[in-house]
């Protein structure tokens, strides 16, 4: 993943941003949770962070979210 995550990562990202679930942000995008998790780890290995909130944070800050 580059630097900007695709569409799909940034509305799941959005969703638990805004107080989802893993479960209703996957179901509100169409997507198992397991792609969720998938696409969120890989966010947080590609921008060195270990979890979700900073990634909501990075998202953020980068004017993604």
């Amino acid at each position: 993943m580059s630097d900007r995550p695709d569409d799909l990562t940034l509305t799941l990202l959005a969703h638990i941003a805004g107080g989802a679930t893993a479960a209703e942000a996957a179901a509100a995008c169409n997507v198992s949770e397991s792609t969720l998790d998938r696409r969120l780890r890989s966010l947080r290995h590609d921008w060195g962070v270990g979890t979700t909130i900073e990634l909501v944070v990075r998202a953020v800050r980068k004017g993604l979210l």
